[in-house]
């Protein structure tokens, strides 16, 4: 069977393969997004070998991995080969995995990347087209991964009491079958439920929701930057308003570990510069010396 119709679907030799897998994956509880995030990985390959699954070599495999843009992108092609192939190997399919001889890709340490600028985000806010106008405020306004925009239905908009009144929220349904409430503003929300009224707020073309995909290339096209680089933003703001509350941040952002979170706090090279002028300005003067160096 056909299955996320809103994407390429591979080659018929490898449909009943993926079908079995994507229903061990199911049956194991992985979340809704991680499975297809690997369907649509596997699906890649199929298409770029133009052969049946049982007959993939390793070096197609590395092939297509080395296509991909950055070391990121590379370990996902290569984590999900790696499970759909031990699930061949454990249900017989195959006698062995390819992808064992294919070497792990190292991924280089993480650092805090400069989030995107204020006058991108601003084409993007000012969008002519509502649907990237609403995303570049989920990603910049809400700090949403594009994986967790291309979800967000009008139900997701919740309101809540608070001393001032009315205050609204958004179920953000995010990695891991986890989901998380964020702050939205009232603006955010109206729009939410106006145009999704009880269903996707970014439908697909041939039913469901949009994939991933279509909103990093509508978030490009609109601001010429990356969706992560807005959430990047949303982080860094965020840190600054609270007063460096790096908790606060975390549980807005939805990362497991702070240690993640970090590295979304990007200081610019300014910033450290006056710092560390600031510091020189503290320097000891001649009556805290308690005793001068002999010449």
């Amino acid at each position: 069977m056909a299955m996320y119709k809103n994407h390429r679907q591979p080659p018929e030799a490898w449909t009943d393969w993926l079908d079995g897998w994507t229903l061990d994956m199911q049956a194991r509880g992985m979340s809704g997004q991680t499975v297809e995030s690997y369907w649509y990985r596997v699906t890649s390959l199929a298409i770029e070998c133009a052969t049946s699954p049982g007959k993939v070599t390793s070096e197609q495999i590395q092939a297509w991995i080395v296509q991909a843009p950055d070391a990121t992108t590379r370990a996902g092609r290569r984590g999900a080969v790696n499970e759909f192939y031990k699930w061949a190997v454990r249900m017989r399919r195959v006698r062995r995995n390819p992808v064992d001889r294919v070497p792990p890709v190292r991924r280089p340490k993480r650092l805090a990347k400069q989030p995107a600028p204020e006058q991108a985000v601003a084409r993007g806010l000012y969008s002519t087209d509502w649907k990237a106008r609403l995303m570049v405020m989920l990603a910049a306004e809400a700090g949403l991964r594009r994986g967790e925009i291309n979800l967000v239905r009008g139900a997701d908009v919740v309101e809540q009491d608070a001393p001032g009144g009315h205050v609204f929220a958004l179920i953000v349904h995010g990695k891991g079958a986890k989901s998380r409430l964020v702050p939205i503003s009232r603006e955010l929300a109206g729009e939410i439920r106006d145009r999704a009224g009880d269903g996707w707020l970014f439908p697909g073309r041939y039913g469901g929701h949009c994939s991933v995909d279509h909103v990093e290339r509508v978030i490009k096209r609109a601001t010429g930057m990356p969706p992560h680089s807005l959430r990047r933003r949303f982080g860094r703001l965020a840190y600054q308003v609270s007063d460096h509350d790096l908790r606060a941040v975390q549980t807005l952002l939805g990362h497991e570990s702070p240690t993640t979170t970090q590295t979304y706090i990007y200081v610019p090279s300014g910033d450290l510069q006056a710092i560390a002028g600031r510091v020189v300005e503290h320097r000891p003067g001649d009556t805290d010396v308690e005793s001068k160096p002999r010449t």
